[in-house]
């Protein structure tokens, strides 16, 4: 393996030194520091997508129960639980949103080359 000379600002060397361990050069610092990032990304696109999911489905559910239920959107969710299906679904629609455009903002992760 080469190595490379890199130019860094003071204030980027003294954060790479206080991430350093005292048994890691900085090569390795960087690798962990690198590998780290890429997983929680994915992690968290594939949290927004599950949960998007989800509250697409019940979005579905809820325009399904109004056209079986001759569009009796005032009907509560459960007779224990006060909630309409009108809010439901209108709650599940903009989550669905929202967590659709969140997952589609997170970066995809790039593969290493060199694996």
């Amino acid at each position: 393996m080469g190595r490379k000379s890199v130019d860094l600002s003071e204030e980027a060397y003294s954060r790479l030194k206080d991430v350093k361990t005292s048994r890691e050069s900085l090569s390795e610092t960087i690798m962990r520091i690198s590998s780290d990032a890429q997983p929680r990304r994915n992690s968290i696109r594939r949290v927004c997508f599950v949960l998007w999911g989800y509250s697409f489905a019940i979005w579905l559910y809820v325009i399904a129960y109004q056209l079986s239920n001759n569009g009796d959107v005032y009907d509560p969710l459960a007779w224990w639980l006060p909630i309409r299906m009108d809010y439901l679904g209108e709650a599940a629609f903009v989550l669905s949103l929202i967590f659709a455009l969140f997952a589609a903002l997170q970066p995809f992760s790039q593969q290493s080359k060199g694996a």
